[in-house]
């Protein structure tokens, strides 16, 4: 988007007002699923780190 001009009246009316980030049950529920993807992450980082050190750990056959 180009910028606006400077002034209260160069700005569009539709984006005059504040957006709001939702309600506090909107905002836990987003908290939440970030929480679950970080941990997600986490735990598929660990399976490959478990992975790696076993195929390393394996003799040779």
């Amino acid at each position: 988007m180009a910028p606006y001009a400077a002034g209260a009246a160069a700005a569009p009316k539709h984006e005059s007002r504040l957006i709001s980030a939702g309600s506090a049950a909107t905002r836990a529920m987003r908290e939440q699923a970030r929480r679950r993807r970080d941990a997600e992450t986490k735990l598929q980082l660990h399976l490959l780190q478990i992975r790696n050190k076993q195929a390393g750990s394996q003799p040779a056959s």
